[in-house]
């Protein structure tokens, strides 16, 4: 039995609140599980998914996982996920740093619940895992989660906090954290050296109750009690959470607006904001400091008076006021965030000379950093800086930026080698120029630039003002050194700065993927913009001028599925234009009518939705089970949800239940409706769908819908009329007497109509006898699992190492010629992978007697390099045969290695023919 979940008030004794009532989560609850993503020390994690989905909490694969975590990271929803699989999949870390989705997730403040293997030492693919190791977390997490000693086999110390959390369960300790790994680490237990073996990292300021949480860190299933009661542990904040900017941001735009979540019992809210941090920290209503900003408002944003101060650090705090009759204020934290600088970097530089430079002294010292520290003082090594010997012609250096820019000023190191002073090979007089395209260029004046110190701790002492012209390269041509015995030139850095405006950071990001048709585009303004000239089309090479706007964004209305778009903004100033680099992004593959996935049980139960033929004589339909769960949560082709349409023909001429929409399905190129449905043994009728009332026949195999497995069916729509106005779909089994259930699921729109017909003549359903039929494999990999359509199933025979083996097959399509034959490999162990066949076909019974058909190599199996896993053959087996046949057996008389195999293993066989 799950335990009810539990909590626990901050500050209860402070604010005289009693323990919250327990019939309902705050959080939005979740459980990871992918059977495609590997696991470690957790194993399949079966049990604790079944429990967890069983009290409530939302299955994700992978994918939806990290849909989850954006839409968490956008709503700023209290919420939590269990993974019930121990390593971190690759769409939530998407690369091993901070950036990745899950660490942005944490620092919006979700909440991570983890247990068994070390947190990110593996990160995970499907079918893989790339081994990131201790540094996975710290890289990731910034801290090393199992920085502690291992292996000590403890048994654990519940703390205080411990118990307050809900853990019971001891268990011996293997992978500990250390206690001062990170600064803000709530710790739940620890093993005998006070190392902690469950502990919550806290990654938004003030908070106590989310974050990252670990316990029970050794293999297998932890307390399921235990992990639902630190899942949901909560505390009551009256104070104000979840800062945006976010706390200590830098880069954040003048214009921007202060946001946060509220504390739980706040009624109103008063805004802080100033430069100094004692002013912001001391301030309060009777002694404002010049920096209380808002007193009393109830909106959860405040809009700064004009735009903020260019590169200056602000502090900000929210306080939180309670309802009368108590009032009372809650001080908030003081965040902080930095303004974009007046200007930046330039990032992208080439540098070439017409001298003849010292070897290891190329003029690319001068742009790449060598021999700066973190202050920007530079070294005197030679070898990180530029030298040259001048010849006949006068000594030039030049750079190319990627792009052009509008120039602030240049910040220069000259040449600073420890004898600078008395051999003087530093540039002294430059005549400074600049082009846009390389070939034509004005001159900006004649610059002295200053002596080096000779000294280590050497800081730029020259700036060069370019007044916001616009260059892609630069020219030094240099006039003299401070020298003049020698003619020898050096330099040692210089640095361009850039007013940013361009156009730049675009939404939908350059390259996004599954952008969503209706999406509207927007971006950071450039510098000074008045106004915007916004570029759109699907020719990268043709586009035309879609709007002119005053603020930075456009919606270019519906777009296709499935399609490539490119698009530009010209930022124009008062004076001048800056055109844009041209981005992209490529829409969804297609549009959910509907994925079964936002029913549930109480108020929005499937039924409601999909009506069916529940107590009218002429609709023999049911929709949902009888019982909860009432979708489907077993048989399902993607998400956690199909629907179980349940039919019975006995007295009723159909079974249907019909959904309404309002939707237009002559938009975004639409062009084809598909379904996934998968039927049950003893199935019978005919398959229907309804648009609107137009009446579309499944015009594939009529066994399949017998067939217990998901099988695809398109529906070309262009013979349908009134797609503008689609306000219904149907779905229903006809035929007299029909009767059975048949489960849907993915019911979408595509661009195309898609291809759901197979040559493969088997499929799930079939009956299917291994050979020799004598059970000798495992209880998982039974003959079945060859033509269940799926290569994460597999059959093995422990014979057929020593001698040949195969299976036996009855399809349910009746007669049939086969004329072809694929192979699939298995999960692993390519010394099992069979390397040659025999197909047999027979008109008396599944037993026989055969005769040949066709024999001979699986050619890609058996070549010197492994074939990889779970991948069908791709060097076509085809043959000549024109006899019909009822019943088929497969053998397979060698593998690719007899001595290193202890079995014969096959993922999926294909017979490729047609139904006579």
């Amino acid at each position: 039995m799950s335990r009810q979940l539990v909590y626990v008030v901050l500050l209860a004794a402070l604010l005289g609140l009693g323990v919250a009532q327990a019939q309902g989560s705050p959080y939005v609850r979740a459980v990871y599980w992918d059977s495609a993503y590997p696991a470690g020390w957790a194993g399949g994690g079966e049990a604790v998914r079944d429990a967890l989905e069983d009290a409530g909490y939302q299955l994700l694969d992978a994918a939806a996982l990290r849909s989850w975590m954006d839409d968490r990271i956008a709503d700023g929803k209290m919420s939590v996920v269990v993974f019930c699989r121990d390593i971190v999949p690759d769409t939530v870390a998407e690369t091993q740093d901070a950036d990745c989705t899950i660490r942005q997730y944490l620092n919006s403040g979700g909440k991570v619940v983890w247990y068994a293997d070390i947190p990110f030492y593996y990160c995970g693919h499907a079918g893989s895992q790339d081994t990131w190791g201790t540094d996975g977390s710290v890289n990731v997490m910034g801290f090393n989660m199992a920085g502690g000693a291992w292996d000590s086999g403890n048994t654990v110390t519940i703390t205080d906090a411990g118990t307050t959390w809900g853990l019971t369960a001891t268990w011996a300790s293997q992978r500990p954290t250390t206690p001062d790994g990170w600064a803000d680490l709530t710790i739940l237990a620890t093993d005998d050296a006070g190392n902690p073996a469950a502990w919550a990292a806290h990654y938004v300021p003030g908070d106590t109750f989310r974050g990252f949480v670990r316990i029970s860190d050794v293999g297998g299933d932890p307390s399921v009690d235990d992990l639902m009661a630190v899942a949901e542990y909560y505390q009551a904040l009256p104070i104000a959470m979840a800062p945006k900017p976010d706390n200590d941001e830098t880069d954040v735009v003048p214009e921007t607006t202060l946001s946060w979540t509220a504390g739980d019992f706040a009624a109103a809210h008063d805004a802080y904001l100033g430069t100094s941090f004692d002013d912001v920290n001391d301030a309060s209503r009777t002694n404002p400091l010049g920096v209380l900003v808002s007193e009393g408002q109830t909106a959860l944003t405040f809009d700064p008076d004009g735009d903020l101060e260019l590169g200056q650090t602000y502090y900000w705090r929210i306080d939180e006021v309670n309802a009368a009759p108590d009032n009372t204020i809650f001080k908030g934290a003081v965040w902080r965030f930095t303004v974009e600088p007046l200007a930046y970097a330039i990032a992208e530089i080439t540098a070439t000379t017409n001298a003849a430079s010292d070897a290891g002294a190329g003029p690319e010292n001068t742009v790449n950093g060598s021999g700066l520290n973190a202050a920007d003082q530079h070294s005197t090594e030679s070898g990180d800086m530029w030298l040259c010997t001048a010849g006949a012609e006068p000594v030039y250096l030049e750079y190319e930026f990627d792009r052009v820019y509008k120039l602030h000023e240049m910040l220069v190191w000259n040449y600073n080698v420890q004898f600078e002073l008395v051999l003087g090979f530093g540039v002294k007089d430059v005549t400074v120029e600049y082009s846009t395209d390389g070939a034509d260029w004005t001159t900006l004046g004649d610059v002295e630039f200053a002596q080096g110190t000779a000294s280590a701790d050497y800081a730029a002492n020259t700036v060069v003002d370019f007044g916001g012209v616009a260059a892609r390269y630069v020219r030094f041509n240099i006039n003299a050194g401070w020298g003049g015995l020698m003619p020898q030139f050096g330099l040692s850095e210089v640095r361009f700065m850039y007013i940013p405006a361009h156009a730049r950071e675009p939404q939908p990001a350059d390259a996004a993927m599954n952008v969503d048709v209706t999406a509207a585009m927007s971006w950071r303004v450039g510098r000074d913009a008045v106004s915007h000239e916004v570029y759109f089309g699907a020719d990268a090479e043709a586009l035309t001028l879609a709007d002119t706007v005053e603020t930075p964004g456009f919606v270019p209305g519906a777009m296709d599925l499935d399609a490539t778009y490119y698009w530009k903004v010209d930022e124009v100033q008062a004076d001048e234009s800056w055109p844009g680099d041209v981005w992209s992004f490529s829409t969804q593959a297609y549009l959910v009518v509907e994925d079964f996935e936002s029913y549930d049980d109480e108020d929005n139960r499937i039924y409601q939705s999909w009506v069916d033929g529940y107590g009218v004589n002429s609709n023999g339909s049911t929709v949902g089970h009888l019982e909860s769960p009432f979708a489907e949560q077993s048989i399902v082709k993607s998400g956690r949800q199909s629907m179980p349409l349940f039919y019975d023909n006995s007295t009723a001429a159909s079974s249907e239940a019909e959904l309404t929409l309002n939707q237009n399905w002559t938009l975004s190129d639409i062009k084809g409706l598909s379904l996934q449905f998968h039927g049950a043994a003893d199935n019978a009728g005919q398959l229907y769908v309804k648009i609107n009332n137009s009446k579309i026949l499944y015009d594939g195999h009529a066994v399949n819908i017998a067939r217990p497995s998901w099988q695809p069916w398109s529906i070309d729509l262009a013979a349908v009329s009134g797609l503008a106005s689609v306000t219904k779909l149907t779905i229903g089994v006809e035929g007299a007497g029909a009767k059975g259930v048949v489960y849907i699921d993915d019911v979408r729109l595509y661009p195309e109509v898609l291809d759901d017909s197979s040559p493969d003549i088997t499929g799930a359903g079939d009956a299917v006898q291994g050979v020799p039929n004598d059970g000798d494999w495992p209880g998982a990999e039974t003959p079945d699992m060859l033509i269940d359509d799926s290569a994460g199933t597999k059959f093995l025979h422990f014979k057929g190492a020593a001698e040949t083996t195969g299976f036996q097959v009855t399809p349910l399509l009746g007669s049939t010629i086969v004329t072809g034959i694929s192979f699939t490999t298995a999960n692993d162990a390519a010394e099992r992978d069979p390397v040659a066949f025999e197909l047999y076909g027979s008109n008396a019974g599944i037993d026989g007697p055969y005769t040949l058909i066709a024999s001979g190599d699986i050619t890609d199996f058996a070549q010197d390099t492994e074939w990889p896993r779970q991948t069908k053959n791709e060097t076509p087996i085809s043959f000549n045969n024109s006899t019909a046949y009822t019943h088929y057996q497969v053998l397979c008389p060698a593998v690719r290695n007899p001595d290193g195999a202890n079995s014969m293993q096959i993922a999926e066989v294909e017979l490729i023919g047609a139904p006579q």
